[in-house]
Parts: C-alpha cells; structure tokens; sequence
C-alpha cells in the first residue's frame, strides 16, 4: 500500500512537472512574442524601427458599411472651410503652421463623423516651392493641418478631400462582395481552335465552379479561369491572357459614384515666411547613401520639398544628380526597374538622359526620341557600352496585363528576382501599385508578402545589392475612373508595405513619393516628366555611393 501510494505521488509530482514546463513554455513564448510587438512599436533595440504608418481607415471600419448614397451628404470642397489656428500671417523659417479643416456637406451641413482622406500643402510659385503636410482627423467633421516652414517668401496654404469616406465605404464593399474592377481573360489555343474565358485571381469571385486552378503554374500566386467549353480544348492548353475594365452597375442611386472624387477646397490662405538671409531653406548637412534605410521607413511629412523646381529631401542631400554621376554609380551593373508605366517612365527619362542603345526592343516602340510618350508592355532592356551597364524594366505582373499577353510576360517580380544569380551587385527599383486597386486588399497584401521573401532571399545570396521599394503617389480620377481608384487606397497600400516590409527596414530603403505629388499638385497616373526627374534624383541618391 505505501509503495502504491509513493508511486502515485510521484507520477501526480510529474504530471505538475509536465504542466509547469509547459507554462513556462507558454509564458516564454508570450513573452518573446511580446517583446517582438514591443520592438516594432517602441524602437527600443534600434532594430526594428517603427514605420510612420498614415492615419486612414482600417478595414474593421469600413466593413461597417456605413456610406450614404446620397451624394449630398458628402464632403463639399466648396462649402468647407479652411482657417489658419493662431490667426497669424507672418512667420519665420522653420516653424510649425496649423490650419483648421471644417468639411462641410453638399447642403451645407457639417460633417459629424472622420474618415474623409484629407490632405494640405503650401506652395511658392515664384520660388519654384512647394510641401505637404500631415493632417489629424479629430474624427468629428474637423481636421487639423500641420505644416512646417521651409523656404522664406510668400506662400499658399491649400486643402483637398482625396476621397469621401462614403466612397472608400462604398468602394470597399463593392471589392468585398466580389465586384471585378478588371476583368481577366485566358486564352486557350490548340492547332484547331482558340477559347476565351473569364478568370480572377480569387476563387471567391469566379462566376462559376466548372474552374482551371493555375496557382501552380503561375508560380503559387492564385490565379483561376473557367474552363473551355470547345471539344478537344483543355486546361493544358492556356497560352495568354487579357484584360479590359469592367466599369460598375450603377442603380439610380449610386450615380454619384460616377463623378471626380476629388474635392478642393476653395479658401486659400496666404502666408510669409521671414529670415535673416533673403532666400533661406531648410538644408540637410548629410548625403542620402550615408543615411540609415531606416530612416526613410519612420519618416514623417514632410519628407521634402520642392525648391527652384528641384525636390530635396529633410534628412539628407542627393548628390547624384548629372548624367556623369549616374555613369559612375551604373558603371559595371545592372540597374532593373520592377513595376508598372509609371516606373515604365523611368526606363524611358533614362533611355534618353543617358544615350542608352536598345539590347530588347518592343515592337511597339516607334521612334526612341519620343519614347516618355510611348506604351508597351514586355521586357526591355537597354545598355551603355562605355560605361558597361544595363538598364532593363519588367512589367510586375498580374494583376496588371495587356492584350494577348504569354506567360513570360506577366511573370511576377518575385519570380524575376529569383532569377538574380549569388553575388550580384545590381540596383533594384520595386513598385507594386495602381494595377492593384480595382482587386481586393488581400490580393496586394499577398503579393508584398511574396515579394519581401523574395528580397529576403536575395539579399542572404548578394548581399551588395541596393534595393528600394517605391511608394504610392497620389493622383486624381476625373469623372468615371477608368483603370485605377486614383490617390484613394494609396495610404493603405503604403501601410501594407511598411508593415510586411519591417524586418527589412534595415537593408531595404522606402521612397515615399506620397508628399512630392500632393505638393506639386500631380494629378495625372504618370507624372510629368519633371517630376520623374525628381525622384529619380532622390532613389539614386540613396542607391549610389559617391563622393560629395
């Protein structure tokens, strides 16, 4: 009996060992998963900086549903109001200046809840200057606008609602329910016959169950498309797909989806900004390769400002400016541009800043003398002997597509970096962007989830590669959008890359190219040209080491 009663208090002693460890387990875990959080949101190792995430709308909001289609609830740009905070017109250089945003809707009601994407910027014509700033939403119909003072001479404060927060409402629930902004085709083609179907890149939105699955193929990104209806057809048989928009159905009440969604606000507010020295800036004392990539994740509006029509940055200088200076920092390499037409733009400035010479050119491209206003959309690569070094650009694959378009052509970026060999040196330029907006959120969040493995990857095999990740722009959509949402999911998107990309923070620099737009007030997808300059001037300034 009492060696019973000995083994059972000491199998009940090990089963308490048992729990115990597994406590331990449990709490040490918690713990380290605790201090991850902590890391990301304090900065407290130096590690792991926290990025400088924009205050918009988060998705447990907007599945809310909580839009209005009366369009005359909406926020007015010309029935808002815009006030300086302490009533003064003269300052001096480098101070804060705060302006109070009352909106306003289309029957003159104040607007009684946040949400709407307010921005503010301050502009110099005569000096060629201009800033954005950073906007609190108070979250009750007001905003407050925060501007610093850069440059002295006589300035204008300006404000504009980006979007409404009925329409992100409404634009988010129409994604959510299964809308298809851009429709996909897939083509399949035997010796005998060809066959169009639909396709999408989320199962839950196929129209039909009777399904080819080319996850596989397409490299594990999702990608579905019905099934040929045509005798002797098969899935096998894909060979290219297409795209055209796919623009909503409107019930009478949602007409106003259908107009500019961007509203301006019609007070203006002069300032002046006063100095010892006439003509004084804001400068930075350090050159931007000298920076830490950090820095350009955490940063806060302003990032930089425009002055005599060149873009410079708060917290460093680009000093990679001439033709001579991209030789140098090209020389021996190979510089890829991953993206859409807007990086497409870059490929082109630099095809003629720099005399480049075709190695793969597209058909469609007539003439090289005009080639910023010109569209293609394959691989194509251009070299400069002297200097030994190619610059090439590839399109980023779905859901950005063309007509007619192969399975080369639509590769994902994360598949064209896997093809970069050990010990490269190359200079990457990576833009996910405005293709991305008519899917659901979760597409493009998968797609910066692959691509920051890809990086990972690439950077333990070459690690002197310089990689940098281009921001959103903001841009407006007159009337009916066409391709894409303009300025709207911007903000998200730049938050989703801050938040996939932060334990790269350190090896990876961000571009934000959000404020250069809103501050020179760019309204086209594509940019002009001299705004393409600008931030070329800025992403090779950070990439290219070079002496002062």
């Amino acid at each position: 009996m009492g060696k019973r009663r000995r083994e059972t208090i000491m199998a009940s002693a090990q089963i308490q060992l048992l729990l115990l460890a597994a406590v331990l387990v449990i709490v040490t875990m918690s713990f380290l998963s605790w201090q991850r959080v902590q890391g990301f949101q304090n900065m407290s190792n130096g590690l792991m900086p926290r990025p400088a995430l924009k205050s918009y709308l988060n998705e447990s909001t907007l599945t809310r549903k909580s839009f209005k289609n009366d369009s005359s609830w909406h926020a007015s740009g010309k029935l808002s109001s815009l006030s300086l905070i302490d009533n003064t017109h003269l300052y001096k250089l480098e101070e804060t200046v705060k302006v109070k945003i009352v909106l306003f809707d289309h029957k003159k009601r104040p607007k009684s809840r946040g949400g709407d994407m307010v921005v503010v910027w301050m502009k110099d014509k005569k000096n060629g200057a201009a800033s954005a700033g950073i906007v609190k939403d108070h979250d009750n119909g007001t905003y407050t606008g925060i501007l610093r003072t850069l440059w002295t001479g006589t300035a204008e404060i300006r404000a504009a609602v980006v979007s409404s927060r009925e329409r992100i409402d409404f634009t988010y629930d129409m994604l959510r329910k299964g809308y298809q902004g851009k429709s996909i085709s897939c083509t399949f083609r035997s010796t005998r016959t060809v066959e169009t179907t639909s396709g999408y890149m989320d199962i839950n939105n196929m129209k039909t169950d009777n399904l080819c699955n080319f996850t596989s193929q397409y490299h594990g990104v999702p990608f579905y498309c019905g099934k040929p209806k045509t005798p002797g057809l098969r899935c096998g048989d894909w060979t290219q797909v297409s795209s055209k928009l796919s623009y909503m159905t409107l019930s009478s009440n949602e007409q106003w989806f259908s107009t500019s969604p961007t509203e301006y606000l019609s007070e203006v507010i002069k300032i002046n900004v006063i100095s010892q020295v006439e003509g004084d800036t804001v400068s930075a004392s350090r050159p931007c390769y000298l920076q830490d990539p950090r820095n350009t994740w955490r940063a806060t509006p302003p990032v930089g400002f425009s002055y005599q029509h060149t873009w410079r940055p708060l917290s460093c200088f680009s000093n990679t400016t001439t033709t001579n200076s991209y030789h140098h920092c090209l020389a021996n390499r190979t510089l890829r541009l991953y993206g859409d037409s807007t990086v497409r733009q870059w490929f082109s400035y630099l095809f003629i800043k720099l005399n480049l010479t075709f190695r793969s050119k597209p058909s469609e491209i007539r003439n090289n003398v005009e080639l910023m206003s010109q569209k293609w959309y394959e691989y194509t690569a251009a070299f400069n002997i002297r200097h030994n070094y190619t610059v090439s650009w590839s399109p980023h694959g779905l859901p950005m597509t063309f007509q007619d378009a192969n399975m080369t052509d639509i590769r994902p970026v994360f598949v064209r970096l896997e093809d970069i060999p050990s010990q490269s040196t190359d200079i990457l330029l990576v833009n996910l962007y405005s293709h991305f907006e008519l899917f659901p959120l979760h597409i493009y969040r998968s797609r910066v989830k692959r691509t920051r493995r890809a990086i990972e990857e690439l950077l333990i095999r070459s690690p002197n590669v310089m990689i940098a990740i281009k921001g959103p722009h903001n841009f407006v959509v007159e009337g009916k959008f066409t391709t894409t949402l303009g300025g709207m999911w911007g903000p998200v998107y730049e938050n989703i890359l801050k938040q996939e990309f932060v334990d790269l923070n350190n090896r990876v620099v961000y571009l934000d190219f959000w404020d250069m737009t809103v501050a020179l007030e760019s309204e086209d997808i594509h940019p002009s040209e001299q705004i393409v300059k600008m931030m070329l001037n800025v992403f090779f300034g950070h990439v290219c080491k070079l002496s002062k």
